[in-house]
């Protein structure tokens, strides 16, 4: 009875954490605080990317107007799987300003496009606003002049102000890695006047055109700061856009204080700013509209097409950027001030982002995936799931498939679990005899004090303590041991970048999400819950056939409690076949695994080596109120 509870309460929380991951809850209203400076929409972007900088793993272009990135290549990735080797035009796109081209569909422009690692003035010293309207010029606007330097993979921009102040942007690309070292210096001018002891406030920002999944089990993109305590990385503050613009303009969640990182992220990438030697002094995330997306939805799902829907129904402020803020001081004439920066903008791997090289940003893949909710914390998740990946990927070295690595996993936890299975079988087994031993008194006690349920409780738990009869805690050791891998892969196969366009066998050709076995193009039926299902997928329903064969093989209790608690644990396959009927095709092939392993336990190791009840003591147990023979 106990352990059929305990069973059932844990796997309700499970559902509820799967029901909060596919219809995540409306996220906290957006405040914006202050107000952003009014950039002069008239100012140009930039048109074209004319500038490249790339090394074995990165292609970046880069503009003179702005100085900075608009797109972003992986050559060691792909948009979807090819066959043979790889051309140029298969990399994936991992960063494009395309994808926030700043329109309003309301009406009107709110901000330009946003290019990666932009440069932007919040302080009036460099291009200060007018007076009147405040509109204010910025710098990636502005024509920067540019030399490139081959030999160092560098790109450097200088651009001097009207009052003389040099700006220095500086970015070079490390060979076979995926980051930049980058500095900003600011040069007063030989003769300063009034700018001496001046602080120019800065901002470097990581644009928003980081490529999205769509996935209704992982929100992205998001944006995160690194919180600091005691000079040392704390914790990471996250941010999703809820897909509707802020009160005030593009400005959703201002941080402040020490933050030693800033990072737009998706399911599987990152762009992130670390900044070195002295932290940002606060940072600002921005929510932008996402052309493509909102293109996709108009009638005829083609660029160009007519939009004959309302814009202001459609929720496409999907897009997230996020800027940290720096000053730079102006301290004597012709002397200068330099601020570094590492920006990383790839895979988001923990085996790649190495933290001796990457120091506080190596915490973010981690952060993001494995400690944003407080059931993973109570499952261990963080350290769980980490695991899980290095096991899976030492199964994977020898046999060279994904999916087989899997199924190996699955029977590594089952072996580890079966001494514990097995000891708590043969507690049950103990109990169980034990209670159709006393079950003559317990039903005296019933007759006697029918009447009297507080006699009958009394008495019913001396005859417990008497011949003690407690509950085996073991017998719900294995299911509690097993939850936490359950939930660890469930949080590593939703977000690992390993099992991304990684092929298990036949049609099953990427097991990070359902398997597909035919793609209807549209939802079944127009129904809460079936909505979602618009192809058919073999593996979450071969999943819950066999947990029911799993259920059925067990022993039917024979107690009425019990029975009805049998019941209800019947409907749970069920449950979780809907549930987790979109999910990653990698976590139905666990649950397949583990329920054929328990069915070959019960029909086969069970029958084989069977659980033998505790020999007979030859004790005779009476009713209350008799004598003992």
């Amino acid at each position: 009875m106990g352990r059929r509870i305990f069973t059932i309460a844990l796997w309700s929380l499970v559902a509820i954490l799967i029901v909060r991951t596919c219809m995540p809850s409306p996220a906290e209203p957006e405040v914006a605080i202050g107000t952003p400076p009014e950039e002069d929409w008239s100012q140009p972007g930039p048109e074209s990317y004319p500038l490249v900088l790339e090394n074995s793993v990165l292609r970046t272009e880069w503009s003179v107007r702005g100085a900075s990135c608009g797109r972003v290549l992986l050559k060691q990735y792909l948009d979807h799987r090819i066959e043979g080797e790889p051309r140029p035009e298969d990399y994936l796109v991992l960063h494009d300003s395309a994808r926030v081209q700043g329109k309003n569909p309301s009406g009107g422009i709110v901000y330009r496009k946003r290019d990666a690692f932009r440069l932007t003035e919040t302080s009036d010293v460099l291009l200060p606003a007018d007076p009147e309207t405040r509109v204010k010029p910025n710098l990636d606007g502005v024509e920067w002049e540019v030399e490139e330097d081959l030999s160092q993979n560098q790109l450097s921009f200088r651009w001097t102000a009207p009052n003389g102040v040099q700006v220095l942007k500086v970015v070079r690309l490390a060979e076979n890695s995926y980051h930049f070292e980058a500095e900003v210096t600011v040069i007063a001018p030989t003769d300063p006047g009034e700018l001496l002891g001046r602080d120019i406030a800065l901002r470097i920002g990581t644009g928003g055109g980081i490529q999205v999944t769509v996935d209704p089990y992982y929100q992205n993109p998001w944006a995160a700061v690194g919180l600091t305590a005691h000079g040392a990385l704390d914790d990471v503050d996250f941010f999703h856009p809820r897909g509707t613009l802020p009160p005030s303009r593009a400005v959703a969640k201002r941080w402040s204080g020490s933050i030693p990182m800033i990072a737009e992220g998706s399911k599987y990438f990152i762009n992130a700013i670390h900044a070195l030697e002295r932290d940002f002094d606060g940072a600002v995330a921005e929510v932008l509209f996402d052309d493509a997306a909102f293109i996709a939805a108009a009638p005829g799902s083609a660029a160009g097409a007519t939009i004959r829907r309302n814009p202001s129904d459609l929720d496409y402020w999907s897009r997230t950027s996020i800027g940290g803020d720096f000053t730079l001081r102006l301290h004597a004439a012709s002397t200068s001030e330099r601020r570094s920066f590492r920006w990383y903008v790839g895979p988001k791997d923990s085996s790649i982002m190495d933290k001796a090289i990457y120091g506080p940003l190596s915490e973010l893949p981690d952060a993001a995936d494995y400690s944003t909710s407080w059931f993973y914390k109570i499952f261990l998740t963080p350290y769980v799931a980490p695991v899980i990946l290095t096991l899976l990927k030492f199964f994977q070295s020898i046999v060279g498939n994904w999916g087989v690595a899997i199924i190996l996993l699955t029977v590594l936890v089952r072996v580890l679990v079966f001494p514990i299975t097995r000891h708590s079988q043969v507690k049950m087994a103990e109990y169980s005899t034990k209670m159709q031993k006393v079950k003559p008194m317990l039903e005296a006690v019933n007759q006697k004090y029918a009447n009297d349920k507080e006699k009958k409780q009394m008495e019913t738990m001396k005859i417990y303590k008497q011949h003690k009869l407690t509950p085996p805690v073991g017998g719900c050791l294995p299911i509690f041991l097993q939850m936490p891998v359950f939930i660890g892969l469930f949080a590593a196969l939703r977000s690992s970048i390993d099992l991304r366009l990684k092929p298990f066998t036949l049609w099953i050709q990427d097991l990070s999400v359902p398997d597909r076995f035919i793609d209807l193009g549209h939802p079944l039926v127009d129904v809460m819950l079936l909505r979602s299902i618009t192809s058919l997928n073999i593996l979450p329903l071969l999943m819950v056939v066999l947990w029911i064969i799993h259920q059925r093989s067990m022993p039917k209790p024979t107690d009425p409690q019990q029975l009805q608690m049998y019941k209800i644990m019947a409907f749970m396959p069920v449950m979780f076949g809907l549930l987790l009927y979109n999910y990653a095709s990698g976590l139905s092939l666990y649950m397949i695994t583990s329920s054929a392993l328990g069915i070959f336990e019960q029909k086969v190791i069970r029958k084989h080596w069977p659980v033998a009840p505790p020999a007979a003591t030859g004790t005779v147990l009476s009713p209350p109120g008799k004598a003992r023979s």
